[in-house]
């Protein structure tokens, strides 16, 4: 009898397998969703920018740094704002040091530097200058003078940074700030030179 009744379960199996091919909601497969593709993000495209720093100008304890920016790429483009620039160590770690944008709170009344950014057009192989100012004091007996090797700079905030290093650094003595003038067009044959900084004496 129990034979029976597992010859008789096991008939039944085969014919329930049999027959699921003519069930279609047993075989086919549950639909997937249709995934839609999400457009592709699209890499931000930036200026073909050159930076360059070129010599100190000292006088009793104020600095000025000058910034050259040259327009490296075939089409002009609009400048304008400060540029970015921050303060390196010899490996390139961040240094402590608050970067100001504009020069009065360090040296006021440098001519045309101590004003605010005004926008203008950059053409092809021009340049454009900025500087960065600050004062070699120490007025803090308790920390050690601070002198920055490498500067990261950008032409402006989000654009791609380039690493330069300043001859000789910037001293900062204890004062761990720099001021940094808006960029200003060169025109005229001092587009392709260095930029004459006049520092006015304390």
């Amino acid at each position: 009898m129990r034979a029976r009744l597992c010859l008789l379960t096991a008939g039944l199996a085969f014919l329930l397998a049999g027959c699921t091919d003519d069930r279609p909601w047993a075989t086919a497969p549950p639909a997937s969703p249709t995934s839609s593709a999400s457009p592709s993000a699209v890499a931000p495209s930036f200026p073909c920018a050159t930076l360059r720093t070129e010599a100190v100008d000292a006088a009793m304890g104020l600095r000025a740094l000058g910034i050259s920016l040259i327009n490296c790429g075939r089409t002009p483009y609009e400048v304008d704002g400060y540029p970015e620039v921050r303060a390196l160590d010899e490996k390139q770690a961040p240094l402590a040091v608050e970067a100001l944008e504009g020069v009065g709170d360090i040296a006021p009344g440098i001519p045309y530097r101590d004003a605010a950014p005004s926008p203008f057009t950059l053409a092809p192989g021009a340049r454009a200058t900025a500087i960065i100012v600050w004062r070699n004091k120490y007025d803090d007996p308790s920390k050690p003078p601070l002198t920055v090797p490498l500067l990261r700079m950008a032409v402006r905030s989000g654009y791609p940074a380039q690493v330069l290093t300043p001859e000789g650094g910037l001293d900062l003595g204890t004062t761990a700030r720099f001021g940094v003038s808006p960029w200003l067009p060169v025109s005229g044959a001092a587009a392709t030179d260095q930029t004459s900084l006049t520092v006015p004496r304390p």
